[in-house]
């Protein structure tokens, strides 16, 4: 289901495309939303259809608030009937757009009074460049204190994971925000990412088969493959409230995230990088599993056993992709009785892309 406002007086011909198209995905956090909402409405570049912007809501419980219900003149709000994760929420917003670039914004960031000014700045200079524009922009991100905040990797390896294990977890994905310099860089988070609509069109969309978590790292280096640019820009500056680096990790988000990882060294990375992360990982659900259970901790306990059985099931050509994760790590608080087996593996081969879970929409296709 879609809701839509009235683009009546925006013709559909290519000199009125928008030259910019926001997606916030959404999962229960409607305040945050509602916030970003009202940070945005009155921009006239968004009533002039310079720019536009779709919400995706992945199936969250309760209804819309109504401070955006119906949405406000260039807003646009899809309602998907599950939760498919940040990629498909991605795909659906995309397709529900019509822009030149796609600026992808978390619903818990903050922004200043001239944001799409400076956004729109930004893409004029990349169209203007004599090399072509870049395929990812990512952008300086601050803490609610007002301290830089990681936004841009380097691109994941054994070696660098297994260092990774000694090291506080706030620092374990991001590079130190104040090393890294303006230019090419391996990837940039999701949290403010600005692309290019032909990188999309070329990699059919963000890969649906990650449910939460190196989604983002998996579409740069793809774009990397395809001789794009991923670039880094701190000359803008948004505030990102909640990264999960600086939360306390739910054993449902700690199945989520394993599986993240699991994913990338199998589709990404050399079989014996994948095959040695899987047996560290399988060691580490057997130990620290059977520690919780010692503690009394039943769901974290369960949480290391679909872990266990996650990588298992990737090593012999089982990978679970996508709302199967979502299930799975939900039933670690389902009872005692849960049986992860009862979850049917995929064997589809490839990537699923933008043509699943397509929404309907009140003007026409996407």
């Amino acid at each position: 289901m879609v809701i839509t406002v009235d683009r009546s007086t925006v013709p559909d011909e290519p000199a009125s495309r928008p030259r910019l198209s926001i997606v916030v995905v959404n999962y229960e956090s409607w305040p945050d939303i509602v916030r970003l909402v009202d940070s945005l409405r009155d921009d006239p570049r968004l009533h002039s259809g310079d720019c536009e912007v779709a919400i995706v809501d992945n199936a969250s419980t309760g209804p819309v608030p109504a401070a955006i219900n119906p949405v406000p003149r260039g807003f646009e709000l899809i309602l998907r009937p599950d939760n498919g994760g940040f990629a498909a929420g991605v795909n659906a917003g995309w397709r529900a757009s019509r822009g030149r670039w796609l600026l992808l914004l978390n619903p818990d960031v903050e922004i200043g009074p001239d944001f799409l000014g400076q956004i729109l700045d930004h893409v004029d200079r990349q169209d203007d460049r004599a090399d072509g524009p870049a395929g990812i922009v990512g952008f300086g991100l601050l803490n609610p204190d007002g301290s830089p905040q990681g936004s841009v990797g380097v691109f994941p390896s054994l070696t660098r994971s297994i260092r990774e294990a000694f090291i506080p977890r706030s620092r374990r994905k991001y590079r130190s925000a104040r090393s890294v310099r303006p230019g090419r860089v391996d990837w940039v988070t999701g949290a403010c990412m600005l692309i290019h609509s032909r990188l999309m069109a070329d990699l059919g969309g963000m890969d649906e088969d990650f449910f939460l978590y190196h989604e983002e790292v998996a579409f740069s280096r793809e774009a990397h493959r395809r001789g794009w640019r991923v670039e880094f820009d701190p000359g803008l500056l948004v505030v990102h409230r909640h990264p999960l680096q600086n939360r306390a990790i739910s054993p449902k988000m700690r199945v989520i995230t394993r599986h993240s990882k699991l994913l990338y060294f199998r589709k990404h990375l050399p079989g014996w990088q994948f095959r040695a992360l899987s047996a560290i990982v399988r060691m580490e659900s057997v130990i620290r599993g059977r520690w919780a259970s010692l503690r009394g901790r039943v769901v974290e306990a369960r949480a290391w056993l679909v872990i266990g059985t996650l990588a298992k099931g990737m090593e012999a050509d089982r990978p679970v992709r996508g709302t199967e994760v979502l299930r799975l790590a939900e039933s670690i608080g389902s009872g005692p009785g849960t049986s992860v087996a009862a979850v049917p593996h995929s064997r589809e081969s490839g990537r699923r892309r933008a043509n699943s879970g397509r929404p309907l929409r009140k003007d026409g296709p996407a």
